[in-house]
């Protein structure tokens, strides 16, 4: 049977498709968002919709450790956040 073959053997380089980037964030003492670096501009969080936690991984040298924000900001732009509780850093995660 002749015909073409898929390459199997893992060679190729996986691409995220929906990176997170990293973002500058104001925050409390509590580390929950108060403003948030968008087009060069810190924007206010108007709300918090959704705050949620992922603990995965916890075998790995690098556990990941992250608390997620569903945002809206003062011009009601709606926006997933995460902060890093591994490295303490924040990022965002739809830009």
């Amino acid at each position: 049977m002749a015909g073409k073959f898929r390459d199997t053997t893992g060679n190729r380089s996986l691409i995220p498709m929906n990176p997170p980037v990293p973002l500058a964030v104001e925050e409390t003492e509590r580390q929950r968002p108060l403003a948030i670096m968008l087009k060069g501009r810190m924007v206010k969080v108007a709300r918090i919709v959704d705050v949620w936690a992922v603990e995965e991984e916890w075998w790995r040298e690098k556990p990941i450790e992250r608390t997620y924000y569903q945002v809206i900001t003062e011009d009601e732009r709606r926006v997933s956040i995460f902060r890093d509780m591994v490295n303490d850093r924040w990022y965002r995660q739809n830009p």
